[in-house]
Parts: structure tokens; C-alpha cells; sequence
């Protein structure tokens, strides 16, 4: 386990920093590889949570239109699984984890135990959280008819739904202001997962290696918990690495996407990458 809290200044004073592997290095991209089905939950959470509050922050009818359907896919993923379980059962796996870096004197104990705290405060918040995650929609009408018709290609045409049309064409106050309510219980989803990952994120530490001829394979130490490989490259990198994943070793294969109009051929050079392999 690697998790940088922090290190001694000159003054013994601890400042806190982030590695390498989790601070966006200027120009590059960030591939990553979940290595078991929690941690591909909780991506998959990120990217549509994140994709929701963007489109959330937008004024026009489409952005409206994205919003919603993210909205829709959220709930049709959280449907399908115990998220409460998962999310309190990582949580306090880490709390416990972290903890044992109290005795550690290279360890800035206050940024510590603040996260600590937070991982409980999550940890108490998911708890109260009372039904399934689609309660605030479930008896909604109007929610339901355009859950129902997105699985139809263009179902949500004005012809179809002339109340979604009308809705749409309101004032961007009032779209935001319901959107937001319908999505209120992934608050607290929001931010445990959040953490979570920012936590795994930072509990690796970035190596420079080498890819013989577009292809490297690893061992992983099966004593470690790992969760998340991450591969960075240049944002000009003419290629893309493609990862297999199980739990005793990876692999990873750098593909020439060209001008991707035809399947992409493996590289055939040498290929410099930075791998950062994921454990807390």
C-alpha cells in the first residue's frame, strides 16, 4: 500500500502532496483498468455522475435532454445492484487500512484523520439513506414515460411525448430545479465515491517502462488488494493501450488506431509508457 498523506518540511511541519500518478500530468492521458467488479461499478458511477452535472450546468434544451437520459442510466445501473452495501463495505475496508498509518511518523496525522472522518461521516450518511435510489421518481408520471420511451431510437420526439417538449421549453431554472431533485440521493453517492477513488488514485506509485513491440505483461503480487492500473501517454501518442486484466497478471497491447476507419493494428516499436498499479 502507498498512500502519500504527506512528509516532513524542514520546520517539521507536515505538508500534504499528491504523487505523481494521481496529479494530471500537462499533456498527457490517463488509461485505466478496473481489476474487480466493485471498482468497475464505481467508475462506471464517476463517469455518469460526471457527465450529469455537466450537462447539468448547461442551459439549452439538449443539455437538458443529456442530463436526463444520464440520469436514466444512473438508476437503470444502481437498480441492478446492493450500492449501499458496496459503498459502506470499501469504505470501511479503507477506513481500516487507513488506520494503521497512525503510528506512522511520516504521516501528516491531521490530513489523516480528516479523511478518516469523512469515510465514517459517508459512511453514516449512505446508512439513513432509506429505499432504492429512484424513490424521488418512482411514482413520477412524467419521469416514467420518458424512462420508458428512451429504449425506443428517437421515442423521445415531440410527437411522442408533447409534455417532455413543453418541459423542455421551459426556463433553464425551472428544468435544473427538478433535475436536481430527482438526482438529491446520489449527493452522498457522489462523494463516497469520489473519495474512494481519489484514495485508490493515490495509492500507487508510477514507473517508466517499456512495451517490447507494443506489448508488455506483468505479474501481479496477489498478497496486495489491487484494484486500478493506470497507464499515462503523451496526448500527441499516436496509439492507445488496450489492457487485459485478471488477478494474477495483466497485459497490455498498444493499438495504431490510424484514422479509424479500420481495425487497429498492434505497434510494432517500442512503446515508453508510465504505469502506476493501483493498491489500498
Amino acid at each position: 500500500m502507498f498512500v502519500n498523506f504527506g512528509r516532513k518540511a524542514e520546520n517539521n511541519e507536515y505538508v500534504v502532496h499528491n504523487p505523481p500518478s494521481v496529479a494530471p500530468v500537462k499533456g498527457s492521458i490517463i488509461y485505466e483498468q478496473p481489476l474487480h467488479e466493485r471498482m468497475r461499478l464505481f467508475m462506471r458511477l464517476e463517469v455518469l455522475m460526471h457527465r450529469f452535472w455537466h450537462s447539468l450546468q448547461h442551459d439549452g434544451g439538449p443539455d437538458t435532454h443529456n442530463a436526463l437520459l444520464t440520469l436514466i442510466e444512473l438508476l437503470n445501473l444502481t437498480n441492478r445492484v446492493d450500492l449501499k452495501r458496496e459503498l459502506m463495505k470499501e469504505l470501511e475496508r479503507q477506513t481500516t487500512n487507513l488506520s494503521r498509518l497512525k503510528e506512522d511518523p511520516g504521516v501528516d496525522q491531521r490530513r489523516l484523520q480528516a479523511v478518516i472522518d469523512q469515510q465514517r461521516k459517508l459512511i453514516e450518511n449512505i446508512h439513513t439513506i432509506n429505499g432504492q435510489l429512484d424513490q424521488q421518481v418512482k411514482g413520477n408520471d412524467f419521469f416514467n414515460s420518458v424512462r420508458q420511451r428512451v429504449a425506443i431510437p428517437g421515442g423521445t420526439c415531440d410527437f411522442d411525448l408533447p409534455a417532455y417538449h413543453f418541459w423542455l421549453m421551459r426556463p433553464v431554472s425551472e428544468r435544473r430545479k427538478l433535475l436536481e431533485e430527482w438526482a438529491r440521493p446520489f449527493d452522498d453517492i457522489h462523494e463516497a465515491v469520489g473519495l474512494i477513488l481519489e484514495l485508490i488514485r493515490n495509492a500507487g506509485a508510477p514507473q517508466n517502462l517499456t512495451a517490447s513491440k507494443g506489448f508488455y505483461e506483468q505479474t501481479l503480487d496477489t498478497s496486495q488488494p489491487w484494484q486500478i492500473i493506470r497507464i499515462a501517454l503523451p496526448q500527441n501518442a499516436p496509439f492507445y493501450p488496450e489492457i487485459s486484466a485478471g488477478r494474477q497478471r495483466f497485459n497490455v497491447r498498444f493499438l495504431q488506431p490510424g484514422d479509424m476507419r479500420e481495425r487497429a493494428p498492434q505497434c510494432q516499436g517500442d512503446i515508453s509508457f508510465s504505469l502506476t498499479c493501483c493498491a489500498l
